[in-house]
């Protein structure tokens, strides 16, 4: 008989053992090695006042671009969880600048602005950045970093408080280093064919934050 070790119960590991179970070696003898006394890695929720808080990742996205169901959602239905997905209740989001709660400002694509103005009290962007060259901001298929491009534009505080604490909760990254195309495809799309970035901001907004209901908390992993 084959005997497969995987090592590390995170999720990799957990969702690595499951494919070999149910189709690449659905005989072998498998077995999960994790060094804590629990299995699920980053993946945690705690009890918190009369609610819950993911000590991890918080969410995960329910459906894919073409609209199918995701793979996090495909996982949790496989092994029985789905039932246990929880969505985030609807309160707004708020930033913690200077020791205070700040609402989250609207009309943001990834934290990038529509309006520079919807910014007052949260972050002051850099002024008579964002101009019109005469030509789209990346060239077909151009890629760059989110926080390379949005800091030339719109200056450090706008990618430190709003659009790196945002793909940071999302991509577990920095913006600084985080493809554009990868994680904001639509804003990138716009780049090629917008001269600024307020421009191709506002082109895609409507494809981003109205559509409500696309994320879900994890299914509870103690």
């Amino acid at each position: 008989m084959t005997h497969v070790a995987v090592v590390g119960g995170g999720i990799s590991g957990l969702a690595a053992a499951l494919r070999l179970r149910a189709g690449s070696v659905p005989a072998a003898q498998i077995t999960v090695l994790e060094q804590v006394d629990r299995l699920g890695g980053k993946l945690r929720t705690e009890d918190f006042f009369d609610g819950y808080l993911e000590s991890g990742a918080e969410t995960f996205l329910m459906r894919d671009p073409d609209g199918s169901p995701s793979a996090a959602v495909d996982l949790a239905g496989r092994v029985g969880l789905g039932d246990a997905i929880r969505h985030p209740e609807p309160a707004r989001a708020a930033l913690a600048i200077d020791g205070a709660l700040r609402p989250m400002p609207t009309g943001t694509l990834m934290g990038v602005p529509t309006e520079t103005a919807s910014l007052a009290g949260v972050a002051r962007p850099a002024a008579g950045r964002d101009l019109d060259g005469g030509h789209p901001l990346l060239a077909p298929g151009q890629d760059v970093a989110v926080g390379t491009l949005v800091r030339a534009r719109l200056g450090d505080q706008v990618v430190d408080r709003l659009v790196d604490p945002l793909l940071g909760g999302v991509y577990a990254g920095r913006a600084d280093e985080l493809s554009l195309a990868v994680t904001v495809p639509a804003l990138a799309e716009a780049c090629r064919v917008e001269p600024t970035l307020s421009r191709a901001v506002r082109w895609r907004w409507p494809a981003g934050p109205p559509r409500r209901g696309r994320c879900s908390a994890p299914s509870r992993m103690a």
